[in-house]
Formats: C-alpha cells, structure tokens, sequence
C-alpha cells in the first residue's frame, strides 16, 4: 500500500489584531497487487478525500480575547461499495479568553459552534457528524 500527497499552510498577520491561515491537503494512494490485502479490505482509505482546504480568520475583539471563524471543505470521497460521499464545507466560529493568573499561568477559557451552517455529511461512511454542536474549553497553563 503506497499512501502520498502534500500539505501546505500559510498564515499571515494582515494588522495587529487580524490574522488568518489557509491550509491545503493533497492526498491520494495506491494498493494494486499488495500481497498483504488478502481480505480486500484497502477500500478503507477510500474514505480519505483527496483534497481538503481550511481557511481561517482571527479577530483580536478585546484585550486578553480573540473571534475565531473557520471553514473546512472536505472533497469526495468514496464508501466500499464505490459509492460518492458528496464534498462538504463546514463552518465553525468561537471565542476565547486569556486570563493572566499569578506565578506566570494562564487560564484559557473558549466556547465554540461548531457546524454552524447544519450541515449533514460523514467523514466515514455509514456515521453521520454532528448537526449544529456547542461547547466550552477550560485550558491552564502553568
């Protein structure tokens, strides 16, 4: 089984308080005459798309705070039985806040939505992603 492709990423600060990315994967693979795959079963990788694309923005709102948007296209992809998962863009926002606590640590607290768009799609066939999802993160760093 050969599994290749390429990844790219820029990013890039438009102002001080503005920055974004843009991030690129290529990936495809081949399992002709693989002595190892006597059950067939390499269709597996047919779930990876060949092609996925994120772009996203940063917004330094407020002091100790930033907007979050980003959006992923995932290309086609195909299910054992060669049938077509259709591409998808997927949308998710969030914010976060930097508390700085004493001795050098810092609090990070996010909340996020995810799939804001309500799409409905899977990243492996036969199990639906969730629809619009929402939650909140804690992270201490000491």
């Amino acid at each position: 089984m050969v599994v290749y492709g390429v990844e790219l990423e820029l990013s890039r600060s438009f102002r001080q308080d503005l920055s974004g990315y843009l991030a690129y994967t290529y990936q495809d693979w081949n399992a002709e005459n693989h002595p190892m795959d006597t059950e067939q079963t390499h269709y597996l990788l047919q779930n990876q798309p060949r092609n996925k694309v994120v772009l996203g923005l940063n917004y330094k709102l407020w002091e100790n705070g930033v907007v979050e948007l980003n959006a992923k296209y995932i290309g086609e992809r195909y299910n054992k039985s060669h049938e077509a998962m259709e591409d998808v863009i997927v949308v998710n926002v969030g914010a976060q806040h930097t508390f700085k606590l004493p001795h050098q640590c810092e609090l990070v607290l996010k909340g996020y939505v995810n799939n804001v768009t309500d799409q409905d799609y899977q990243l492996r066939y036969g199990y639906d992603m969730p629809g619009t999802n929402c939650g909140i993160g804690m992270t201490l760093k000491y």
